[in-house]
């Protein structure tokens, strides 16, 4: 079992993302569309976890809580970006000459 500790991270040093899975990799494991996020990964060594013990629920816990709180930092990062764009947008109908757009790099 991987401990959530060792897992790559999915930003890069300038801030911008990048996916650690290949799309060869999301390929051949049978992963579905719906599911290749920046957490592919991680779904990647649950499945195999899962399949290896035969869906046994008390197995490959440290796996799925890696997965689950992937997920859950996924969702903060898109409701920052969603806060940041209303901000925006705010400004925009007020009428104010500066406008500040959504940036990666705030999120490193």
């Amino acid at each position: 079992m991987t401990g959530h500790n060792e897992l790559p991270p999915t930003f890069n040093p300038d801030g911008t993302r990048r996916m650690n899975a290949t799309q060869k990799e999301l390929e051949d494991k049978n992963i579905p569309l719906h599911f290749r996020d920046y957490c592919a990964h991680i779904l990647i060594k649950l499945n195999d976890c899962r399949v290896s013990t035969y869906y046994a629920p008390w197995q490959c816990m440290d796996e799925k809580h890696a997965y689950e709180q992937c997920q859950y930092d996924e969702y903060l990062i898109r409701k920052l970006k969603k806060t940041e764009l209303d901000e925006a947008t705010k400004l925009k109908k007020q009428g104010k000459t500066e406008v500040v757009e959504y940036d990666d790099k705030k999120l490193s």
